[in-house]
């Protein structure tokens, strides 16, 4: 009995690799938008490839996600923040330092600032050196987190260790 052929998938390569620049991502919005948080984990780990392979609007998405999420829902708002570090763009750290000023430190909030950091971190450091010496600098942060962020203006994630 002859084979018919597969059809073609746009975003599978020929030897069976998914291509991400050519994945439809409007599951992936829906899907991280969702009450399901294994489901939500699931697309920010796909939008945050989808970044990562120079598409730029799964990056965009993630900053929106950031933004609209419950304010005080830390573990969501951490697993946002750390969708984002592959986003290494002026408007995304801009984002990232806005909510650095915004949440206050706290027992409930040092998970979320820590992971802000993180994220920061990974970024090119001229593209966030400036910012982290100016909230170094603000003495309305605490001595502990100033030097944080002294420490990773210098050298990136080894000054969070």
């Amino acid at each position: 009995m002859p084979r018919t052929p597969t059809p073609r998938i746009p975003w599978i390569t020929p030897d069976g690799y998914l291509d991400m620049t050519k994945l439809p991502l409007e599951s992936c919005y829906q899907q991280a938008l969702s009450e399901d948080p294994v489901a939500v984990r699931s697309a920010l780990h796909v939008l945050q490839s989808a970044t990562a392979h120079d598409r730029p609007e799964a990056g965009v998405f993630l900053m929106g996600l950031l933004v609209h999420a419950p304010p005080e829902d830390w573990e969501s708002r951490c697993e946002v923040a750390e969708a984002l570090r592959v986003t290494h763009t002026r408007p995304c750290a801009a984002l990232l330092f806005s909510e650095l000023r915004r949440v206050k430190s706290s027992n409930t909030t040092r998970r979320y600032l820590g992971t802000v950091l993180k994220t920061l971190a990974h970024f090119p450091r001229d593209l966030v050196r400036e910012g982290l010496e100016s909230l170094a600098a603000d003495p309305s942060f605490s001595y502990r987190l100033r030097a944080k962020f002294r420490a990773v203006a210098a050298g990136g994630l080894d000054g969070l260790r």
